[in-house]
């Protein structure tokens, strides 16, 4: 077409509605698989977040029994869904240090008796804390030393 001496071709700009459907049918496709991999992906990262407060709980009572120069005690309730501290001489629970774990992590094994860290930040008995969920396991190892690591099970 030629307009004041120009000449002006029409070109079409933009996708076709074909072009345009097949890239949502493969976005689709690419969405559909990755999504349970998404899901499992948090089931994990959630209990690694478990395992790790956990393991600062444990570094927290170390610390305070050095610091406060007394014992302190970890207990898990029955269900294995909660952990706290306990102060070694009176009985009390520190009511500030109560956590729960995520809805389906639990706390599946641990030493038959509590476990107690001393003024010195040795810890008595020694002993391995393992979480599991559906989406893996963890354990929280104490040594009879105080030192306190995670490991995948």
């Amino acid at each position: 077409m030629r307009v004041d001496g120009f000449t002006r071709s029409f070109i079409n700009e933009g996708y076709s509605l074909a072009e345009l459907l097949v890239v949502l049918a493969c976005m689709a496709v690419v969405t559909t698989a990755a999504v349970p991999n998404i899901a499992h992906l948090q089931g994990i990262w959630t209990l690694w977040g478990d395992t790790r407060n956990l393991e600062a709980s444990m570094h927290w009572g170390r610390q305070y029994a050095i610091a406060a120069n007394t014992s302190v005690l970890f207990e898990i309730d029955e269900s294995g869904q909660k952990y706290y501290w306990v102060d070694g001489t009176a009985g009390d629970i520190y009511s500030e240090s109560i956590r729960h774990l995520s809805r389906d992590a639990l706390i599946v094994a641990s030493p038959k008796r509590s476990l107690r860290f001393y003024q010195n930040g040795n810890a008595a008995p020694a002993g391995t804390f393992t979480l599991k969920s559906g989406a893996g396991s963890y354990s929280v190892v104490v040594s009879p030393g105080g030192r306190i690591r995670i490991q995948k099970n």
